[in-house]
């Protein structure tokens, strides 16, 4: 999943050695409202099209690994753990300049259930 500039785009990816790497796809525009909202309205967002993704390639169950790229100024403490020093691109989003970003998304994944 990757987060940049004011877009999102969530890919399928299956590796299976000896065979062409297969991907799948969507992409969307962050809507004005979640690039000026709170935080918990975009990572709610994100997590509604990863979901609506993952339902509409029958996956939805399969407990598939996530790596997440957000394309934003951050103090990098490890792969998981990622603190927003400021946005940038035109979002203005609330309540995230501070905060873990790997711990949001989390936050918002366990909230869709």
């Amino acid at each position: 999943m990757d987060l940049g500039g004011t877009n999102l785009r969530v890919m399928l990816m299956a590796i299976t050695p000896g065979e062409e790497l297969k991907t799948e796809q969507f992409n969307t525009r962050i809507p004005n409202w979640a690039m000026r909202g709170t935080g918990e309205q975009l990572f709610d967002y994100i997590t509604k099209c990863l979901a609506e993704f993952l339902i509409e390639k029958g996956v939805q169950n399969d407990g598939l690994p996530v790596g997440f790229t957000f394309s934003y100024p951050c103090d990098q403490k490890s792969l998981r753990s990622a603190t927003l020093l400021r946005w940038t691109k035109g979002i203005e989003t609330t309540g995230v300049v501070g905060k873990d970003v790997v711990e949001l998304l989390e936050q918002s994944i366990a909230r869709r259930g």
